[in-house]
């Protein structure tokens, strides 16, 4: 009896939670805590991965390369657990206000996802800069207010973005490979998924979404404070335009690689 008491006393998670942020609070540490003991782990991950290639980097490079293998596994868990969230009938009834507990859980592994993105860019600013700090920051503080709750039904169409990350990360990869490790036609199958799936879910999807949110908000806008549907709007219009910059940085780079690797053909 003694033991269980303790249990409950202590256990991780509130009996009669007073909101929502008191209901989830441990899975959002609980993810934080997971992706920052993976980002400990991922030296041992990537030896095992790329091996020499790894451990010939710098310290700086390692550390890039330890993130990306964080940011990897969680774009893959993203992708997973939104799938039931598709098709619900319960929150398509009132997108901005209604609960259900597993969108609660989706969105809290989201929010401790970013806490601990929004230490690395901290951490690393000199290595990533201005834009990724924003980018954590943003999606942190939007994600934050799904668990008043508000927005909930739209955590499975924010998190679709990451259908790109894991293209992004191949592309990263293979980028620090030794040349001609990866075939030329197989980073240019990626490479070519990557600005197509990019372009749709981030930038067409995501202007498209912030437009269909804005209606939404704009109909319910008499129980709201107004500060909490312009700051998100804001931000979620400011991720869309930074994700325009990110994709003309892209094609810059793949009309780079395609024309040196055409004129590397011709030479040869």
């Amino acid at each position: 009896m003694v033991a269980r008491d303790i249990f409950l006393q202590y256990r991780p998670f509130i009996t009669e939670p007073k909101n929502y942020y008191e209901a989830h609070y441990h899975e959002i540490l609980a993810s934080a805590l997971f992706y920052h003991v993976l980002y400990l782990s991922s030296p041992v991950i990537s030896k095992a991965l790329f091996g020499d290639n790894y451990r010939s980097l710098s310290r700086k490079g390692k550390k890039n390369f330890d993130i990306h293998i964080v940011s990897m596994v969680q774009c893959l868990i993203s992708i997973a657990v939104i799938i039931p969230l598709y098709g619900n009938e319960y929150l398509a009834e009132d997108p901005i206000f209604h609960y259900l507990p597993y969108a609660g859980f989706v969105s809290a592994i989201t929010i401790g996802y970013f806490i601990w993105d929004l230490y690395i860019c901290l951490r690393y600013f000199k290595m990533f800069g201005i834009g990724f700090l924003i980018h954590a920051f943003a999606s942190l503080f939007v994600f934050c207010q799904t668990l008043r709750p508000f927005c909930l039904a739209w955590v499975a169409g924010f998190l679709s973005f990451e259908l790109s990350t894991p293209f992004v990360n191949v592309n990263w990869f293979v980028s620090k490979l030794p040349a001609g490790t990866v075939p030329f036609y197989i980073q240019a199958i990626n490479g070519l998924l990557l600005m197509i799936t990019f372009f749709i879910v981030r930038i067409i999807w995501g202007f498209y979404a912030i437009y269909k949110v804005s209606g939404q908000l704009y109909a319910v806008k008499d129980r709201l404070p107004l500060w909490l549907p312009l700051i998100i709007v804001g931000l979620n219009f400011g991720l869309d335009a930074l994700n325009v910059y990110w994709f003309k940085k892209m094609v810059a780079i793949a009309a780079k690689k395609f024309s040196g690797s055409s004129s590397q053909k011709k030479v040869e």
